[in-house]
């Protein structure tokens, strides 16, 4: 299977790179923003004819959730044009394309996990944009399987996001600051490792359509906070606080659990934070 993995230096596509790179019968192809902007119909169309895949990866996202609010042009741009240009250059080669999504594109207001089936309605404009690059990607490719996700972390970070939720916390640990993270917004943060192991086998299998690859369990950020440091035997001032006190400039879902009615959910978010633990810094305490 020939495989053009576009957005190849972000957090999830290096996990996809490092875990697929040496499976039988697979030959990726890498490519970053300098090999095509997705922006870009002409050059994702040139990117394509070159190499000539059977399967077309998208993982670019503009999902800066702070700068989308304030840009929501470049929002739509990346994320729904470049969607459109993807899929669109992938459908005319007659290759089949994956597209990434989120939980962000449910509201929160249900309290048992989102299912596939289950209606969207965004709080957000980040949410808003991934579900019109849903919509985009069915119509431009018929051929297509759209992932959506949680609360990631990879080994690699998010160049967007300056990193990720786990670094963030051992940092403010080891700084010293009293840590405040928010306890009333559940979800099921989820390692990109799993979601690379998962997708291959999928991707064997011939599934299209949409499907949920997230943790099993939930947990809210201010009790992943909690593990994290238990985990790494650390003791930082870190007390809880709600969405309204912290503030900010994004509403985001209080509740976005994923589910799934089509496949196994992945292993439980505490043995996806373990393993990223070990796996970037060393034994567990």
């Amino acid at each position: 299977m020939r495989i053009l993995l576009l957005g190849a230096n972000g957090q999830l596509a290096s996990d996809i790179l490092r875990l697929w790179r040496d499976q039988p019968g697979i030959d990726l192809l890498p490519a970053t923003r300098a090999g095509a902007d997705v922006t870009d119909l002409a050059a994702v169309r040139a990117l394509v004819e070159r190499t000539r895949p059977g399967v077309v990866i998208n993982t670019t996202a503009f999902h800066n959730l702070p700068l989308c609010e304030q840009d929501p042009a470049t929002a739509m741009t990346v994320n729904v044009v470049g969607g459109w240009n993807v899929a669109t250059a992938a459908r005319e080669a007659g290759a089949a394309v994956v597209q990434f999504s989120t939980d962000y594109v449910f509201d929160g207001e249900k309290r048992t996990p989102y299912l596939e089936s289950d209606a969207r309605r965004a709080v957000n404009i980040y949410g808003a944009a991934k579900i019109a690059t849903e919509d985009a990607v069915r119509i431009a490719n018929p051929d297509h399987l759209i992932v959506r996700v949680s609360g990631l972390y990879g080994l690699a970070g998010s160049a967007g996001k300056g990193g990720n939720f786990v670094e963030t916390m051992l940092r403010l640990a080891r700084e010293g600051q009293p840590i405040r993270v928010i306890a009333d917004q559940v979800t099921a943060p989820t390692n990109t490792a799993h979601i690379a192991e998962a997708l291959l086998p999928h991707l064997r299998d011939g599934l299209r359509g949409t499907v949920h690859l997230a943790a099993d369990g939930e947990t809210s950020w201010y009790d992943f906070a909690r593990a994290i440091f238990e985990l790494r035997g650390l003791s930082p001032d870190c007390q809880p606080t709600t969405a309204a006190e912290f503030g900010g400039p994004v509403r985001r879902p209080a509740y976005s659990v994923l589910g799934s009615e089509r496949v196994p959910r992945l292993p439980h978010w505490r043995l996806g934070l373990e393993r990223y633990l070990r796996e970037k810094h060393g034994p567990l305490s």
